[in-house]
């Protein structure tokens, strides 16, 4: 167990049919998503899933607006005057780079196009199925490099590993960027890792064909600036001063890409750009609740990200993972040679980690921010698992040896199907589970995901026609008037309206559990003030809430 596995002759010869496993398993990712994405009843052919969450209006709108005009202009777009007149438009919001947003738009568009329009601008549900092909994509490449690396048992674990991941997992449901940013990181850290680890230095032409992947990835959210930094440590550890070219080829195409592929900076590159690098140090401050404690996104203790990523990784995979980790390590100290290619994947996984311990450093919403270490997590548990079940082959009788190691896998897959549609609020056994997170004081929820497709059906059926709904917490208005289109709601007129403590318009009130932003009022302390009518719950704690004030009539 002290050495990384190689793939054998046989697997070699066998890749090509062997890649017909990842394919299944990437289509069974991709069916289990697409099988819970209905945020508010707005698809026959999806089962309920998530609640809308804050920043989903914007990535659908936007999505949208870019499809859209990419339509409407045709092949002019490719014209400056046209792209201005779209990147400089009053609805364009360049708060962050197009494609994540691009392909939200593309697959609202195709959606909209099998389900036809309900005469809404956009419906947040259609965009959700670019997560679903980005992580469906993302398990495929996770299982077809680990392949090349470590043989065929090692990849569809680390391949299925990531299904096992509830809030990898969960995230693959939102119309967000967080998996589309995922899935171009690694892919550009897996693509390097691949495709330079030779004994010599990568050729320019080879860099810069790696280096297109990393323009795709700087075009999803700006984590991706984060990847050069441990590549370019590595390649220098590696080959010294033979890997500044390679180094300066890769950089330079990638920033060619993100330049070439975000017209939005043509027309004033330097303010632009100065803009969107410091666009999170300008904003308002965001809280988080942390141990019982409530806490500034930059105020946070060193190990926030370090205790968010071990209490979110179901424990059976940690442990493989850390054996996976260890062996790097330990090859490391036993090799004479320079560092291989697994290094870089170990130092990619912990350089976000220890840039979002730095103090000063904003980190907020779990493991939202730095979501993408979880796919590199699952290669090092494909990597430690294969040595872990040779090791058990050789001391227990094949067949009961399988078994066990299949029931294992399967019971590291249970939180992922007991946890639906609420998978951002899973914590491991580390913290004995929700329950035992709640009582720390960990952040139970926080982007309105616990509001559910049946949940705001259960709104509808128990309020009154034409009554008001107050809701809590308002994080941004674009949220409540998103929410407001439900259609259901329309129709039997419920009115949502922001929470008011001082003075409530309504007995009704609608919340999800992001405790540093509820008001007093909705606290349990205060629970003898009001009365549930129907609550969102796991393991017995509340994520979200439909109650009835005492005193408001």
């Amino acid at each position: 167990m002290t050495q990384l596995t190689h793939p054998s002759e046989s697997e070699i010869k066998h890749r090509p049919a062997t890649v017909l496993w990842y394919l299944l398993l990437a289509c069974l990712a991709f069916v289990l998503v697409a099988a819970q994405l209905d945020c508010a009843q707005d698809l026959s052919f999806t089962g309920p899933g998530p609640g809308m969450t804050v920043d989903e209006p914007f990535n659908v709108g936007q999505g949208v607006f870019l499809v859209r005009a990419i339509q409407v202009y045709g092949l002019g777009i490719i014209a400056p005057e046209s792209l201005r007149e779209i990147f400089e438009h009053p609805s364009y919001l360049p708060d962050h780079p197009p494609l994540g947003r691009l392909l939200i738009g593309i697959a609202h568009e195709t959606i909209a196009g099998l389900a036809g329009s309900d005469g809404r601008p956009f419906v947040v549900t259609y965009g959700r199925y670019a997560s679903a092909f980005c992580f469906a994509c993302l398990v495929f490449v996770v299982g077809w490099f680990t392949s090349r690396r470590s043989g065929h048992t090692a990849a569809l674990i680390a391949a299925a590993s990531l299904i096992a991941m509830p809030r990898l997992f969960g995230h693959a449901h939102l119309a967000a960027l967080e998996t589309v940013t995922a899935l171009f990181y690694v892919t550009t850290v897996l693509a390097v890792v691949h495709f330079w680890d030779g004994e010599s230095a990568p050729t320019p032409k080879r860099a810069c064909l790696t280096g297109l992947i990393l323009g795709l990835a700087l075009l999803t959210k700006i984590q991706a600036v984060l990847i050069p930094i441990p590549v370019i440590i590595w390649a220098l550890w590696r080959w010294r001063q033979k890997a500044i070219l390679p180094l300066v080829c890769w950089g330079g195409v990638g920033v060619l890409v993100f330049f070439t592929g975000w017209p939005w900076l043509w027309f004033d590159p330097v303010g632009h750009l100065s803009e969107y690098l410091g666009r999170t140090t300008g904003r308002a401050a965001l809280y988080v609740e942390y141990f019982g404690s409530k806490y500034a996104d930059h105020d946070l203790p060193w190990h926030y990200p370090w205790v968010m990523l071990l209490t979110t990784i179901p424990v059976g995979l940690l442990v493989l993972g850390c054996v996976g980790s260890s062996n790097i390590v330990r090859s490391l100290k036993q090799s004479q040679r320079r560092p291989s290619g697994e290094a870089l994947l170990l130092l990619s996984l912990l350089w976000p980690l220890v840039l979002f311990s730095l103090p000063g450093i904003t980190v907020y919403d779990g493991v939202r921010l730095f979501l993408m270490v979880f796919p590199l997590a699952a290669v090092l548990i494909g990597q430690g698992a294969a040595p872990v079940l040779d090791w058990i082959h050789q001391r227990v009788p094949n067949r009961l040896a399988t078994t066990a190691a299949a029931l294992l896998l399967l019971s590291q897959v249970y939180a992922t199907l007991a946890y639906a549609p609420c998978w951002l609020s899973y914590y491991s056994l580390l913290t004995g589970g929700l329950k035992g997170a709640n009582a720390a004081g960990m952040e139970l929820t926080y982007w309105g995901d616990s509001i559910t497709a049946e949940m705001l059906q259960q709104v509808v059926q128990d309020v009154p026609e034409n009554s008001m709904v107050q809701l809590a917490p308002l994080l941004h208005p674009a949220y409540l008037q998103m929410l407001q289109e439900t259609p259901e709601l329309k129709q039997k007129g419920i009115q949502l309206v922001p929470f008011e403590s001082e003075k409530p318009v309504s007995e009704y009130v609608l919340y999800f559990q992001r405790n540093p932003y509820l008001p007093e009022l909705l606290k349990p302390q205060q629970s003898n003030e009001w009365q549930v009518m129907t609550e969102v719950t796991h393991q017995g704690v509340a994520l979200a809430r439909l109650i009835r004030l005492n005193n408001v009539r």
